[in-house]
């Protein structure tokens, strides 16, 4: 089911969705609430048409219906209590650790050098380097706070003892301050041998499995540094993964979508016989298409219709990102940033620099810092909220949003805060399928 005929007033935005008699309702939004609510046909009709390539207020069309008009002003202005600020201050409390920087498999759309490497010859982070520069940054973070690592490469299995050490050494430095540290591992599963298994079962790590299909597409999309198959390796892998399942803190598969690789649906159905927790369908960072886009956010919605038959919002929410947006809209959380680049999160590469994002690593002019050194100069302009430093405080989605991804963005116009419409359509079209069907689990018939 496709949300259609989107239109807006202020901050409210409003579409149609057929309800079971056949019958039109309309879904609307409160931009700066958070708030999901059924509108009158009548107030609907008030509203101006839009796209979801317009982030801008519309011009308000000439009032026909005064009391439907009054209705849709007293909700715009109202405000809520309990939607909170999405404003991040300076802490880093989120670090994503470059293990190894080297990788058994060559993916066609590797980010990483085509082999993990980001075109640097250390393939592997220093533990001796490594613990003291985890000790510095959780001197940084307060008390009774969250602590997020997550292990990458590469292929960070390739290095499982190092894993082990950085685990053991920030689960106890953190207990003095009841930081709560939380693991996670993104990995091509192809290397999870008995050692492995055995880190696995002593560090209840969140587990990322990158899947993207069937044997037929996985092979050509993630073949191994000699071309051969790598499908088999990874479904052995995921097998072993769950042998151990009440050991992990979960498990996800994460697929990517580009031109080589079209039918979610049919990856969708391939995912739920694996039995993950959680399913991630990705748009590949680099895709400049519009009618690719368009043939993914219909498989999006396809995908969605069939998780909603099978077990409705249980179902729903193993779709990483309908799961997401579901969160947002409960806890009535904004965000102000799409992610926390430069402000609550930094990158460490296997030479211990850090980067205010993942995909900035092998850059020299993105490096921010080093060891127990950060660049607070460099940080600064990091430190406004992204929805305001990419001019997006119009558009009805931003604090679902967050700004949008400043990688993508760079890499489709050149600048980190010139939008990628791409990026914003793709993100508009998936907030209002999450809203259609945040509206049939929350809003009473």
């Amino acid at each position: 089911m496709i949300p259609s005929k989107l239109k807006r007033y202020q901050d409210i935005i409003a579409f149609e969705e057929i309800g079971p008699n056949q019958q039109p309702r309309y879904v609307g939004f409160h931009a700066s609430n958070l708030e999901v609510a059924e509108v009158s046909k009548e107030a609907y009709d008030e509203m101006s048409e839009i796209t979801v390539s317009t982030g801008e207020i519309p011009a308000f069309k000439k009032t026909l219906d005064m009391e439907a008009h009054d209705q849709l002003s007293d909700w715009n202005n109202e405000v809520n209590d309990h939607a909170r600020s999405g404003e991040i201050g300076f802490e880093i409390r989120s670090i994503t650790l470059n293990v190894t920087q080297v990788c058994n498999l060559k993916c066609t759309y590797c980010a990483a050098g085509g082999d993990g490497t980001y075109g640097d010859p250390v393939t592997r982070i220093s533990i001796e380097k490594t613990l003291p520069q985890l000790k510095f940054l959780i001197a940084g973070i307060r008390p009774n706070r969250k602590f997020h690592i997550s292990f990458v490469g590469g292929e960070p299995l390739l290095y499982p003892d190092g894993i082990q050490a950085i685990y053991d050494y920030v689960t106890e430095e953190t207990k003095a301050k009841n930081i709560t540290p939380v693991f996670s591992i993104v990995t091509n599963g192809t290397v999870i041998n008995d050692k492995v298994i055995d880190m696995f079962k002593k560090t209840k790590l969140h587990v990322t499995v990158s899947l993207d299909g069937e044997k037929k597409i996985n092979d050509v999309m993630r073949p191994t540094r000699t071309g051969a198959s790598s499908t088999d390796m990874t479904l052995d892998g995921i097998q072993k993964l769950h042998s151990i399942k009440n050991h992990l803190g979960s498990f996800g598969i994460s697929g990517v979508f580009n031109e080589m690789n079209q039918n979610i649906s049919d990856t969708y159905n391939f995912f739920n016989q694996l039995n993950p927790d959680w399913m991630e369908f990705n748009f590949a960072y680099s895709q400049a298409s519009h009618d690719l886009q368009l043939k993914y956010l219909e498989q999006m919605n396809m995908i969605a219709d069939l998780a909603w038959v099978k077990g409705q919002e249980l179902e729903l929410r193993k779709i990483k990102v309908f799961d997401h947006y579901f969160n947002l809209l409960d806890s009535q959380q904004k965000i102000e940033n799409h992610c926390g680049a430069g402000k609550s999160y930094l990158m460490v590469d296997a030479k211990n620099q850090l980067y205010a994002c993942v995909w900035s690593v092998g850059k020299p002019s993105e490096v921010v810092g080093s060891g127990s050194f950060i660049d607070h100069a460099k940080l600064a302009k990091y430190q406004k909220p992204l929805i305001v430093l990419n001019n997006c405080q119009t558009c009805w989605a931003r604090y679902l949003c967050g700004g949008g991804c400043m990688y993508i963005h760079e890499q489709h116009t050149g600048d980190k805060h010139k939008k990628d419409i791409l990026f914003c359509e793709r993100t508009r079209s998936l907030i209002l399928t999450s809203l259609l069907y945040y509206k049939k689990a929350r809003v009473s018939e």
